[in-house]
């Protein structure tokens, strides 16, 4: 090609047997660089920037698809959605006369039928964030999140563990204070959640339980109270990569 253009840049969804997106409704969001174009579990980025090779196209929109996966499996959970590249579509603004090219075709097939199992069924694809950024810090708490979530980790040992990374971040990071009144100061987070966290993940559980004062028959966490963890543990991870963003947030109470 004389002078290679690059129109678009086509993905697919794919996900595990968890989430099911067969009703999920048509998403068209325009962005400054290009038009994405979600429909039928196919990705499509149309772009009004100029670039000349697939890798540079796709080099452009690494993080874009990055923030977006990493936003919907905080809200839905490990395997849950992921942009698998398909292919590319190039033309030649400047084309030789009686030239014709022929992009490489990309095939591919998946054989079986398929499994039974109970999935979440979602209306709408969740949208890419435009508020979170990821950094050393929020990747290794989103992996220990996504090991949770698997049920490879107690909620009450990723509640403490998530408390006390706030508070070792906040000391490393040169804020002053008792930890804990550190962490809530980096992170935006009021020191009331944070005690309530640190009070469960202390002294409640049942069989569950970190310590043995929280074993006793009349420790275990009740509906509320895991609900309260598994909201705020979730809020956790996301505002640490909302901080990595931008250290100008809300409070979260």
């Amino acid at each position: 090609m004389n002078d290679p253009h690059v129109v678009a840049l086509i993905y697919r969804i794919e996900h595990g047997k968890l989430i099911d997106y067969s009703k999920a409704e048509p998403l068209v969001l325009e962005e400054p660089k290009f038009l994405l174009e979600v429909n039928d579990k196919q990705v499509r980025f149309d772009f009004k920037t100029h670039y000349a090779t697939e890798v540079d196209a796709r080099r452009s929109i690494e993080d874009y698809i990055r923030f977006w996966e990493f936003d919907t499996e905080l809200k839905y959970g490990p395997d849950t959605f992921r942009l698998k590249f398909v292919k590319s579509e190039i033309v030649d603004r400047d084309p030789t006369p009686g030239m014709i090219y022929a992009e490489p075709l990309r095939v591919e097939v998946g054989i079986g039928p398929p499994a039974l199992s109970i999935s979440i069924g979602v209306g709408r694809y969740h949208p890419p964030p435009s508020d979170i950024g990821i950094d050393p810090d929020v990747e290794m708490i989103f992996q220990r999140y996504l090991r949770f979530r698997s049920g490879r980790e107690p909620l009450l040992s990723f509640s403490y563990f998530c408390l006390t990374f706030l508070e070792y971040a906040a000391k490393r990071d040169g804020h002053s204070g008792r930890k804990r009144e550190a962490a809530a100061e980096k992170y935006r987070i009021e020191k009331n959640v944070l005690d309530e966290i640190a009070r469960l993940a202390s002294q409640k559980g049942g069989p569950e339980a970190r310590k043995a004062v929280g074993t006793a028959a009349d420790r275990y966490l009740s509906q509320n109270e895991r609900q309260f963890l598994n909201r705020e543990i979730q809020r956790i991870v996301r505002r640490m990569a909302e901080i990595a963003h931008s250290d100008s947030q809300n409070e979260i109470t």
